[in-house]
């Protein structure tokens, strides 16, 4: 008896497991979010959420007209449409200490840096390593406070977008993502709400 209602308790469990995913593929909400999201494979209860960085940032900048930057993504094979060793470390790290991107899956990221006055980065990293994703926060806001901190010894420099900026992972830690624009609060919740499902 004990054997037929736990057999009964999991088929009714895999069925409410298939129709969440079958209702929450598409991740979009009425049509609103310029990327996809959809539910990926694993142990039932414990789908992860798979989202394309390409896709995500190509169509937050598009939607924010960012246009005046650079494109990097690890799905380029072209120098310079991706960030090697050197602009690695000119971004996120300094002479003696980067991040490890071996610890990276994949990466889409705008950085505008044509007005050298004011910086504008958006940023979705899928992890390889989840137990990397707060090392990664850490290069990304040491990247948010250099830039503040020379805004402080040059007026010049616009700080505005920077003290708004948000450095942040998903639920699980299998994205990483930061925003630096005028619109942080938008940018950063479609990026949420993506990567969180």
């Amino acid at each position: 008896m004990k054997k037929t209602v736990a057999l009964l308790l999991f088929c009714a469990l895999l069925c409410g497991a298939a129709s969440c995913a079958k209702d929450s593929g598409s991740g979009k909400e009425g049509g609103d979010l310029p990327f996809e999201v959809t539910v990926g494979g694993g142990d039932v209860g414990s789908a992860a959420v798979e989202v394309d960085p390409d896709a995500l940032v190509k169509g937050i900048c598009e939607k924010y007209e960012l246009t005046e930057g650079f494109i990097f993504t690890s799905s380029s094979t072209e120098l310079g449409e991706y960030l090697d060793e050197d602009l690695i470390q000119s971004y996120y790290g300094d002479a003696t200490d980067s991040p490890d991107f071996t610890k990276v899956a994949d990466y889409c990221l705008y950085v505008d840096e044509s007005d050298p006055d004011i910086i504008i980065d958006v940023g979705v990293f899928h992890m390889a390593d989840k137990s990397y994703a707060d090392t990664l926060m850490q290069y990304l806001q040491a990247r948010i406070d250099v830039k503040i901190e020379n805004g402080a010894r040059y007026t010049n420099i616009d700080v505005a977008t920077l003290k708004k900026s948000v450095v942040a992972k998903s639920k699980g830690g299998d994205y990483v993502y930061y925003v630096v624009s005028y619109n942080t609060v938008e940018i950063s919740e479609e990026i949420k709400s993506a990567v969180n499902g």
